[in-house]
């Protein structure tokens, strides 16, 4: 039984997140460098990068950071767990930026973040959207991990 597995066996499905994020974690040298992960270990990670980032900060701090290096790797990562509401948000954060895609350079998103057509009532408002947790995060993460059982580990 791999660790993944054994983490599926807990009984609070927000632990068994916590548990396969550290498991993934483990394979990850540095921050911001997923080299070391296949396919469905990043799109969890991605998923956990957006979470984490509009949790502490909204999707400004999401996008100022490096975090918003990642954006369209996290869109997909999100198409890949059938986040439907969430995708509908990103989808409109992503198209506040005047140009596709979204720069990878946080210099650049910054630049476009701290301009007088930044758009904050807007920002605030998918914040706040994105606050009600219409999908189920965790469920449709963990779905995802027991459907991909034999990437993970």
């Amino acid at each position: 039984m791999t660790s993944t597995e054994i983490a599926l066996l807990l009984n609070d499905n927000a632990e068994k997140i916590t548990r396969i994020g550290e498991i993934i974690g483990k394979k990850i040298p540095a921050k911001d460098n997923f080299s070391n992960l296949n396919e469905f270990e990043k799109t969890f990670i991605y998923v956990d990068v957006l979470e984490s980032s509009v949790t502490n900060g909204g999707f400004i701090h999401f996008f100022f950071n490096s975090s918003g290096q990642f954006t369209h790797e996290i869109f997909q990562a999100y198409l890949a767990i059938k986040a439907e509401k969430t995708i509908d948000i990103l989808t409109k954060a992503i198209h506040l930026f005047p140009k596709m895609p979204v720069p990878k350079d946080a210099r650049i998103r910054q630049q476009i973040l701290m301009g007088k057509d930044s758009n904050i009532d807007l920002w605030d408002a998918l914040d706040l959207e994105f606050y009600k947790y219409e999908d189920n995060i965790i469920d449709l993460t963990l779905s995802y991990v027991h459907e991909n059982i034999t990437y993970f580990d």
